[in-house]
């Protein structure tokens, strides 16, 4: 993967407030309010999966890399979960892509505003857009997010954090993406905007293991940007395992998909905690999403796939041509 250093200052990008913890975390989880179910769209261009680019890939970094050691991956009958970022790539066709940003425009009205992670932002889109919740439980895109990462993925069981749309312009207090790891393991973003319709919103990320970020310095060359300025340009993080933030959108207008996906395997590994959904969706929200997501399965790769309305992925599959 090709990054470089954060453009400008970077003591400027280490600014950037992070995620509040603690007591400050616990009143957030207080005041949020339930996410709002936005309206559906009167009518939706349907999905296909001939959408989904042929041959995605880009290039990766492994969590060793971060400084991470063997001990401390998750790992499942000599199966390894190793990858921290891939990409920028292309994982969806041209066409796919322009439904996709109309879909995401049409829903603007139904975002929300929060002071947690995200500025503003639509929680649950899955819920509201049937194209969004047909492409993220479509076999073939779930099969090309697995191969790339390496591990068999499925939409996460939780609902509400499962897809988000970020909305950023620079029209009033810029809108911010907060230093953060998140609560998600498997996370893709998929950038609906280009360089040419902002300036500022670069994403950065700390290549360096979670706990080594508070000792970070303006001079740190840990601290990088993810070349991500190309409309369409996705992008996977092992976002727990990484601090990430996004740069204040000063010009123009940035629209962004973030999709969160679980691998069943590793469900006992799964680094989500209660408070840090919470923080962004309140308790009442949380509360059944959470019993939901911890409630003991038989069979991880079947039970969980059910729970989020989505078709199965093995090991198997990843081996499999397509």
């Amino acid at each position: 993967m090709h990054t470089a250093p954060a453009r400008g200052d970077k003591a400027s990008v280490l600014d950037l407030p992070r995620t509040p913890t603690g007591f400050q975390q616990l009143a957030h989880a207080v005041r949020a309010r339930t996410p709002r179910r936005g309206p559906e769209l009167p009518v939706e261009p349907p999905w296909r999966s001939e959408f989904v680019a042929r041959d995605a890939g880009g290039p990766r970094v492994s969590l060793r890399e971060f400084g991470y050691g063997t001990g401390e991956l998750s790992g499942w009958r000599g199966q390894v979960d190793d990858t921290a970022v891939v990409g920028p790539l292309r994982i969806l066709t041209e066409e796919g892509l322009a439904h996709l940003t109309e879909v995401c425009e049409a829903l603007e009205g139904a975002a929300g505003h929060s002071r947690f992670i995200a500025t503003r932002r639509l929680r649950g889109a899955d819920l509201v857009s049937p194209f969004i919740n047909n492409m993220m439980r479509d076999r073939t895109f779930l099969l090309t997010c697995s191969r790339l990462v390496g591990v068999p993925l499925i939409p996460h069981p939780l609902r509400l954090p499962t897809a988000q749309i970020n909305y950023s312009d620079g029209q009033g207090q810029p809108e911010i993406v907060r230093w953060h790891r998140d609560g998600m393991d498997y996370v893709f973003t998929i950038q609906l905007s280009g360089y040419e319709d902002y300036e500022g919103g670069r994403f950065t990320y700390f290549q360096g293991r979670t706990d080594a970020f508070p000792g970070a310095t303006r001079d740190d060359p840990r601290i990088r940007e993810a070349p991500c300025g190309e409309r369409g340009a996705a992008l996977f993080l092992h976002g727990s395992r990484i601090f990430h933030a996004v740069t204040p959108v000063t010009k123009g207008r940035r629209v962004t998909l973030v999709i969160s996906f679980f691998c069943p395997y590793f469900a006992r590994q799964d680094s989500n905690t209660f408070w840090h959904l919470a923080g962004d969706d309140g308790i009442t929200a949380t509360i059944p999403c959470w019993l939901r997501l911890k409630w003991p399965a038989r069979n991880p790769a079947v039970d969980f796939a059910l729970r989020a309305g989505s078709p199965a992925v093995t090991w198997d599959d990843l081996t499999r041509r397509p």
